[in-house]
């Protein structure tokens, strides 16, 4: 049975996937060091507290705000690319994924599998083994019901296989 897909996998990713991590950590980062600014000017007595709002926060603190929620914003788009596309097989031994990172596991080395069946075109199934842990992503309803009933009967009856199945 074969199925074209998107797909992630664990421990090695894309470089735009790495680049949004370093946006999103980088607006982490910046919003944690503005709190660790904020904090102390919390105590100053009223008047110096006027002197900062109006001459000091304007120029910087808002600025950087600003550079902080952007990145974050930067971050959060790029992430929605980590996915790669690609064909998957699954044949009685062996699943097999081929696209830019060719992924292959045998069904007897699998640990977990979890079948996530979600609202709004949301397909997904996470496997995970001693080889690589993947995130694969159906494109319609039907490949994900053919493909997913398959490798869960597949692997249903293994007893050291983790099977997970969630509907919403």
């Amino acid at each position: 049975m074969t199925a074209e897909i998107k797909y992630t996998v664990k421990y090695h990713a894309r470089p735009i996937k790495k680049i949004a991590n370093v946006f999103f950590y980088f607006a982490v980062i910046l919003f944690v060091l503005l709190d660790l600014i904020w904090t102390p000017l919390k105590s100053l007595t009223p008047d110096l507290q006027a002197l900062v709002i109006f001459y000091f926060i304007p120029r910087l603190y808002w600025d950087f705000h600003f550079i902080a929620i952007i990145s974050a914003i930067i971050g959060s788009v790029l992430w929605l690319f980590r996915w790669r596309k690609g064909k998957i097989e699954l044949t009685d031994e062996k699943l097999v994924i081929d696209g830019s990172y060719i992924v292959s596991i045998w069904l007897k080395n699998l640990w977990v599998v979890d079948v996530r069946d979600y609202k709004y075109n949301r397909w997904r199934i996470r496997i995970d083994s001693n080889v690589d842990a993947v995130q694969v992503k159906f494109r319609t309803e039907k490949e994900f019901e053919d493909f997913s009933e398959k490798l869960v009967g597949l692997v249903g009856h293994v007893e050291n296989i983790k099977l997970r199945t969630m509907t919403d």
